[in-house]
């Protein structure tokens, strides 16, 4: 036989529980498994992404789908427009790199965040989004980070850009950003990622 004030609290409980079932708990930052994040991925040199990207600055807005080959410092970021058009290929490593509009112009960059602003009225950070799409900061500069629960960046401040994570999905059984977006002044970059590949 349960003694009615046992049986009082156990309805109490099992009240509180079903209360707490839609709210997600709010737990500290797990800050030992964010340093494994970091440290993991920040050494991930080779790899690929296919999504969707957006770019607005200042009323002007471009989007369309991306493709991103890492190797080492090598990079190859593909945009293209709707039906193609606007759109560009950035290639090459940290000293020099190619930029090529899908109307044939080609230009040779050494500092793509100045260079890219001077021809086309916006740049991006792309050394140092080769580490903010795998949700790290880029390790050659301070940066400051919230992290969640499960170690995963939540808002990621570095070199003036704030960094956003909306969303991580695990890809072939790593978790990783699959919607972030980037700001800084009034240049918003938003990437929805479709699929990971990490060799």
């Amino acid at each position: 036989m349960i003694r009615p004030l046992r049986l009082a609290g156990t309805i109490a409980a099992l009240f509180l529980l079903a209360a707490c079932a839609g709210q997600r708990v709010s737990l500290p930052p797990d800050e030992a498994a964010w340093e494994h994040r970091r440290e993991t991925l920040t050494l991930a040199d080779d790899w690929s992404l296919r999504g969707r990207i957006s770019l607005k600055k200042a009323g002007d807005g471009y989007s369309g789908s991306l493709n991103w080959r890492q190797n080492g410092d090598h990079l190859d970021f593909r945009f293209r427009g709707p039906l193609g058009i606007g759109g560009f290929r950035i290639s090459g490593n940290p000293a020099l790199l190619s930029i090529r509009t899908s109307k044939g112009d080609e230009y040779l960059v050494s500092g793509p965040v100045v260079d890219l602003e001077a021809q086309f009225g916006w740049s991006i950070p792309v050394h140092s989004m080769r580490f903010w799409v795998l949700g790290v900061p880029d390790p050659a500069a301070d940066y400051q980070v919230s992290v969640d629960d499960r170690g995963q960046a939540i808002i990621l401040d570095q070199a003036g850009w704030r960094v956003s994570y909306r969303s991580y999905r695990s890809f072939e059984g790593r978790t990783l950003p699959r919607k972030l977006e980037m700001t800084r002044a009034d240049l918003r970059i938003r990437l929805a990622v479709d699929g990971w590949q990490i060799n």
